[in-house]
C-alpha cells in the first residue's frame, strides 16, 4: 500500500503556475483612465485597445510595470490629436469666407423698383423722354452679372427736324449717364438702338437703356444725364421739379437795304442750347435766325465771289459777338440757294454759338469785295 502511495504521489502532476491577467486589466486601465483625464477631452480611440493585443509579460513583476508605465504617456499625446482634429470645426464657423457666404445666402432678395416717369429734355435737336425706369436683377430677360444690379430705362427719341441727326463720331450709349444720390454717374451699355442711331427727319427711336450699378438706387432720387465732357449737359431727373426750359424765342421785323442785289431781314429766331446734331460748348449757346433773301428785281441774281465761284450762305453770312468777334456760321439748318430768279425770296435758318447771355450781336452779310453790311438783332432776351 505504501508503494502505491507513491507511485500516484509521482504521476500526479503539480500545478503549473498560469500567468494572471489581473494587471493586464489594470494596465489597460490605467492606459483608458489616462486617456481620459484630458479636461474636456473626448473618449479614448478604440485604437487604444490595439496597444493590449502585444503579448503580456511572463510575470506582472514591478519591472514590468515599470516598462509599461511610458504606455500612459502615449494616450497622453494621443489625447491631444483629437483636440486638434476637432478644434476647427468652430473656427471653420467662425471664418470670415463662411460667414460672408452663409450672409449673402441668407440675405433677402432685393425688390425689384418701378417708376413711371414721363418726362424729356431736347439734346442735340432731338427729342428725348424717359418713359418708365426699373431696376433688379433681371430687366427685359437682360440678366445682371453677378453681383450687380440693373437699371433700365424705356426711352423714346425723337427728331423733329427736316434732317437726320446721325451718331457717327461716338456711340450714344457713351453719352448717357444714369445719375445717383451716392455720386457716381455710370454709362448705358452698349444695347440697339442706342449705339449709333441715324434717325431720319421726323421719325423716333425706342427701346431700353441699361446701366450696371453695385446696389439697388432709389429710382425717385435719380436722373439721367445727356452730353460729353465739352458739351453743355442735359438731365432728366425721374421725380421733383421738371427741367427747366432753357430755348427762348423772340420776334422782330429787321431789314437792310439792298446788299448783294438781294434785300436781307429777320423775322426773328431762338436762343437754345442745341441744334440738329450738336449741343452747345459749356458757357455758350446757339442764336437760331430766320433770314428771308428777296430778289426785288425782275433780273435773277447770282451770288459768287470775287472770281466768278458760286458762294453759298455759310461763305458770305457773319456774326459779330457783343466782343466783336466775327463768327462763322456753326450749322446751316435750311440753306441759301446760290441763284435768284426775278422776284424770288427764299426763307432759311442759320445757326450760330455765342457766350451764353449775349444781349446785342449783330448779322454781318459780306459783300465780293470784303466789305461788311450789318443788321442789329440785339436786344436778346435774357436768360
Amino acid at each position: 500500500m505504501r508503494e502505491s502511495l507513491e507511485h500516484r504521489r509521482r504521476r500526479t502532476p503539480l500545478p503549473t503556475p498560469q500567468p494572471s491577467w489581473l494587471p493586464l486589466f489594470g494596465l489597460t486601465l490605467l492606459v483608458v483612465t489616462t486617456g481620459c483625464g484630458g479636461a474636456g477631452g473626448p473618449l479614448p480611440s478604440p485604437v487604444v485597445v490595439v496597444v493590449t493585443a502585444t503579448p503580456p509579460p511572463p510575470s506582472p513583476t514591478a519591472a514590468s510595470l515599470a516598462a509599461a508605465s511610458p504606455v500612459p504617456a502615449s494616450p497622453a499625446s494621443a489625447t491631444a490629436s483629437p483636440v486638434a482634429v476637432t478644434s476647427p470645426s468652430p473656427v471653420v464657423r467662425a471664418s470670415p469666407t463662411v460667414v460672408g457666404r452663409g450672409a449673402a445666402t441668407l440675405q433677402e432678395p432685393v425688390a425689384e423698383q418701378h417708376l413711371s416717369v414721363g418726362r424729356s429734355t431736347s439734346y442735340r435737336g432731338l427729342e428725348f423722354t424717359v418713359e418708365e425706369a426699373h431696376s433688379g436683377e433681371i430687366i427685359q430677360e437682360r440678366r445682371a452679372p453677378r453681383g450687380k444690379m440693373l437699371v433700365g430705362l424705356r426711352m423714346r427719341v425723337h427728331n423733329p427736324n427736316g434732317q437726320s441727326v446721325a451718331f457717327s463720331t461716338i456711340a450714344l450709349n457713351r453719352l448717357l449717364r444714369l445719375q445717383l444720390p451716392s455720386g457716381t454717374s455710370p454709362t448705358a451699355e452698349a444695347v440697339p438702338p442706342f449705339i449709333r442711331p441715324n434717325i431720319p427727319p421726323r421719325e423716333s427711336i425706342s427701346g431700353w437703356v441699361y446701366f450696371e450699378v453695385d446696389r439697388p438706387p432709389p429710382l425717385e432720387s435719380s436722373a439721367v444725364a445727356l452730353g460729353s465732357g465739352d458739351e453743355t449737359q442735359v438731365q432728366i431727373p425721374f421725380t421733383g421739379p421738371a427741367p427747366k426750359l432753357t430755348t427762348r424765342t423772340f420776334e422782330y421785323l429787321r431789314s437792310t437795304p439792298e446788299v448783294r442785289g438781294l434785300l436781307w431781314s429777320v423775322s426773328g429766331g431762338e436762343i437754345r442750347l442745341d441744334i440738329p446734331g450738336q449741343q452747345a460748348n459749356p458757357g455758350q449757346e446757339f442764336v437760331v435766325l430766320k433770314i428771308r433773301a428777296t430778289n426785288p428785281s425782275s433780273a435773277p441774281v447770282a451770288l459768287r465771289n470775287a472770281r466768278g465761284a458760286s458762294q453759298r450762305g455759310t461763305d458770305y453770312l457773319r456774326m459779330r459777338a457783343d466782343n466783336g468777334v466775327l463768327l462763322q456760321v456753326s450749322a446751316e439748318l435750311s440753306p441759301l440757294p446760290s441763284e435768284f430768279p426775278g422776284k424770288a425770296e427764299q426763307d432759311t435758318l442759320y445757326a450760330w454759338q455765342l457766350p451764353h447771355g449775349s444781349k446785342n450781336p449783330k448779322l454781318v452779310i459780306l459783300s465780293p469785295d470784303g466789305s461788311e453790311h450789318e443788321l442789329e438783332l440785339g436786344p436778346l432776351p435774357p436768360p
